[in-house]
């Protein structure tokens, strides 16, 4: 009876240097991965490429460095490696899961469908991949506006307007000062031959922003089927008018390294 409790000393002590092993492993690639980070920062992209795979080398169970090296491949625009590296991420998740991966999964397999030479067959079955992939980041993380605004512009390159309208109206519900949704569901309404309620969608979205191009764009097509030309022209000029503003404001960032509205302290 007396063995039991060195037994079970002696298995604890087994026990923790593995423990310890495995800490000291996430230790190490977390200093290869933030390696990688700032060789990228530097626009060195192989040592960047070089330190990330070493970090997964180093704890294949580290999702981060998966990510991060997914985020590499996708500023190279290696379509391929990127969707490997962003489905590494996700086995590695653990019960800690994260909508924004698969977030990233699907812009990647977006930018697949849109390479050269792609077949309409091709381009849908990344489309739908895709889908997929943002309707999971929904599933885990329902606040990504963006992943909605995604899936409704492929619902709607799909000839899925329901499914479209309602994507892009959730987006909508969850970040109105998001304009894109508002410019693609008005927009949408316009091609569908329903420019009454595309002036409806565009009117509000120009409460929300009026300093937006692609809204007052909008807003001209919508009334020029309409037949309010002369409101079509006054909105096309507020479209010109915005972009102006935008191009001299970007311009300004160009120039001075910050923007322009920030104080000499800020």
């Amino acid at each position: 009876m007396r063995r039991a409790p060195t037994v079970a000393l002696i298995s604890a002590l087994f026990i923790l240097p593995a423990c310890n092993l495995t800490s000291q492993a996430r230790v190490d690639s977390i200093k290869q991965m933030n390696e990688g980070i700032t060789q990228l920062n530097k626009n060195n992209m192989s040592g960047a490429e070089r330190a990330m795979q070493e970090a997964i080398k180093t704890d294949p169970t580290h999702s981060e460095a998966y990510l991060n090296l997914g985020k590499l491949y996708r500023k190279q625009q290696k379509w391929v490696d990127a969707e490997k590296a962003f489905r590494g991420a996700i086995e590695n998740m653990g019960e800690n899961k994260r909508g924004d991966y698969y977030f990233e999964l699907g812009s990647v397999q977006v930018a697949q469908s849109m390479e050269p030479g792609s077949s309409r067959a091709e381009q849908e079955v990344k489309w739908r991949e895709a889908i997929s992939s943002f309707t999971e980041a929904i599933g885990l993380d329902p606040t990504l506006y963006r992943a909605h605004y995604q899936a409704g512009l492929l619902h709607e390159k799909l000839d899925e307007p329901d499914q479209a309208d309602q994507a892009y109206r959730k987006c909508i519900e969850l970040n109105a000062k998001y304009s894109p949704c508002f410019v693609a569901l008005g927009n949408m309404y316009i091609d569908y031959g329903f420019s009454n309620v595309a002036m409806s969608v565009l009117e509000t979205g120009t409460q929300v922003n009026d300093t937006d191009a692609d809204m007052w764009n909008g807003m001209g097509r919508a009334l020029l089927n309409l037949n309010r030309a002369k409101e079509a022209v006054d909105a096309y000029k507020k479209a010109a008018a915005s972009k102006s503003e935008l191009e001299r404001t970007d311009l300004a960032k160009g120039s001075s390294g910050r923007d322009p509205g920030d104080s000499e302290g800020g």
